[in-house]
């Protein structure tokens, strides 16, 4: 990379299911540099060692072990600069809302995730973020 290239943003994309995850990473395209984890646990894992430089975590809600309002939670409390966005198949409106209200998201997505969707949120989301590339 160029000294005047600067490293793309660095986004985290939570699902336990593995199409979902390749999917998103397509979609996001090179724009951003795309972590993906299949839990809340593994999650948690990379944002110990990548915390500082992720500026977007997107994570489905529900997952086997733990769901994703719980890692929104942690993440708003041990990483308040990532923009945290949350994706859902599922019209469960009671967790979206308590998600909603309690200012931990920045937005709702449902699936299927489109392209230009999830460019156009990605694009909102870093721009809140602050944070500069890379």
């Amino acid at each position: 990379m160029s000294e005047n290239q600067q490293a793309p943003y660095t986004v985290v994309y939570v699902d336990d299911e593995e199409l979902a995850r390749k999917y998103f990473a397509r979609s996001a395209g090179s724009d951003y540099e795309v972590l993906l984890a299949a839990s809340a646990d593994e999650a948690a894992s990379i944002l110990r060692s990548e915390g500082a430089r992720v500026a977007v975590l997107l994570t489905d809600f529900r997952m086997p072990g733990r769901h994703g309002g719980d890692l929104l939670r942690q993440v708003a409390q041990a990483y308040p600069h990532i923009v945290r966005i949350l994706v859902t198949a599922y019209a469960d409106k009671d967790a979206l809302q308590e998600a909603g209200n309690s200012g931990e998201i920045f937005r709702i997505l449902e699936k299927p995730l489109g392209v230009s969707k999830v460019r156009e949120v990605l694009a909102a989301a870093v721009a809140a973020s602050g944070l500069r590339p890379g």
